[in-house]
């Protein structure tokens, strides 16, 4: 499936902190540029680690580009970041990441994060909505598939996003054939409140479509608090387990 607009959008700007750390005497236009010209190689991507996957293409890009030598870990006084310490019977899908693209990425879904939270607040201040539910969803997707990519998880669609919200709940990431239901009857008091403000927030467009959404400043305050909650829920938990 095509890579996820929220998955871009954490990459765009992560992967500019990243050439930023690892290139030298590069200006800001060659950056963008080859940010920019990257983009084909983002359609075509279709695996499940898209963040760590795509920057370790872009680095690349950027050793091929500006025809310079881009520092390893190493270079940078750090080796690797660890996968998470959430166990899994299947460990293909754990992937550790470069410590450098750490906290490049934490920033960039941050921001990416609060801009759809400004965007959800200026539908509602129109009165659309089921655009302002959608913006929630994806402030949502960019917190959930940085931590994900940060512990080394699949992150790629909506089944990756539910399993990483279970395994930030229960310290187990599910594997194909585990019950994630079963699993969640052990997850702590936060892992439970993190799954049900998801499940609250996702859904809201849903009920927008449906006729269910009704439309006033309470549930427009409700739908902001499943997600603001969602949000510090994952950084919470994944402060925890990091």
């Amino acid at each position: 499936m095509p890579v996820r607009n929220e998955i871009k959008e954490v990459f765009s700007n992560a992967g500019h902190r990243v050439l930023a750390q690892t290139t030298a005497n590069q200006s800001e236009a060659e950056t963008k540029k080859l940010i920019a010209d990257f983009s084909t190689r983002i359609d075509q991507y279709d695996g499940r680690y898209p963040i760590p996957d795509l920057l370790s293409e872009l680095e690349e890009a950027a050793r091929q580009t500006f025809k310079t030598t881009v520092p390893t870990d190493a270079h940078l006084g750090s080796t690797q970041a660890q996968a998470t310490t959430a166990t899994s019977n299947d460990d293909s899908l754990c992937r550790p990441i470069a410590d450098h693209w750490v906290d490049a990425i934490a920033e960039s879904a941050k921001n990416a994060t609060e801009e759809h939270f400004q965007q959800a607040t200026d539908c509602f201040s129109q009165g659309d909505a089921l655009q302002a539910t959608q913006h929630l969803c994806s402030a949502i997707v960019c917190s959930i598939t940085a931590i994900a990519a940060q512990r080394g998880w699949p992150h790629s669609d909506k089944d990756d996003d539910l399993n990483a919200v279970v395994g930030l709940a229960t310290g187990i990431l599910p594997a194909e054939d585990d019950d994630i239901y079963q699993l969640l009857m052990s997850a702590s008091e936060p892992g439970l409140n993190l799954n049900s403000a998801f499940a609250a927030a996702m859904g809201q467009p849903h009920s927008v479509k449906t006729g269910f959404y009704q439309e006033h400043a309470s549930a427009e305050e409700n739908a902001m608090l499943f997600a603001r909650q969602a949000v510090e829920l994952f950084n919470q938990l994944g402060s925890a387990v990091s």
